[in-house]
């Protein structure tokens, strides 16, 4: 009798271990699965500053995706960091898990406290070939092989809003990014891309033109606040 009481409870105890083993497995599958998406196909940005608004405000949330390589004007794209700070692979390993654990949605390695030193979002207006000028926060440009100069909004199909700044008289323009600058042509592999809100933004204007392999996702739509719900 107790060598059968023995055998049963064994049975069932290895029956309970094996299934608390499949729930650990299917566990891990899922987040592997979840993080394969979330880092390769689709993943949700916070917008943490106003350098966007209107359209994009501050702790909205955007969706973009990795693997739209075409870049159009008017995309609202992420930059990669700027982050030039150096950590060693135990920090790295760390930020991984975390990274890991949380979906891609927290990084131990990036800190909102700092200017660019997140991943960010900007809006494309100059594109390879164009000649390009800033009078009063407001982009004009002249494509490639065209005679003429239109504003950002007419040479751009895509319909945005942008937050200008009309400067008082005797302002210092050295206290803000500037609102005007001559003649520049992009090369091959150069574009210019501005913040929606000139009046308080780090973009092209501080940085200089980007390359294509600056822009790590493209966005898709704006998903919250929910009265700005918009697709790009």
């Amino acid at each position: 009798m107790n060598n059968k009481v023995y055998e049963y409870s064994y049975a069932l105890k290895k029956e309970k271990q094996k299934k608390v083993f499949f729930v650990f497995l299917y566990i891990f599958l899922f987040s592997v699965c979840v993080n394969l998406i979330m880092h390769f196909f689709l993943f949700p940005v916070r917008q943490v500053s106003t350098s966007m608004i209107p359209d994009i405000p501050e702790n909205s949330f955007v969706m973009v995706s990795p693997i739209v390589n075409k870049v159009e004007r008017g995309d609202v794209v992420l930059l990669e960091s700027k982050n030039t700070q150096e950590f060693s692979k135990g920090i790295i390993f760390l930020d991984s898990l975390c990274r890991f654990f949380t979906a891609q949605q927290i990084s131990y390695l990036e800190n909102s406290d700092f200017p660019n030193k997140n991943n960010q979002l900007r809006r494309v207006i100059g594109m390879p070939g164009d000649i390009i000028y800033m009078r009063d926060y407001v982009l004009y440009v002249k494509p490639a092989g065209e005679k003429h100069f239109l504003t950002e909004f007419e040479v751009i199909e895509k319909k945005y809003n942008a937050t200008f700044f009309a400067t008082p008289a005797g302002w210092d323009s050295s206290l803000a990014v500037t609102g005007s600058f001559e003649e520049i042509k992009l090369g091959n592999d150069e574009y210019f891309v501005l913040g929606d809100n000139r009046k308080s933004c780090s973009d092209s204007r501080l940085w200089g033109c980007i390359s294509k392999n600056d822009i790590k996702a493209k966005s898709l739509f704006c998903y919250f606040p929910f009265n700005k719900m918009k697709v790009y």
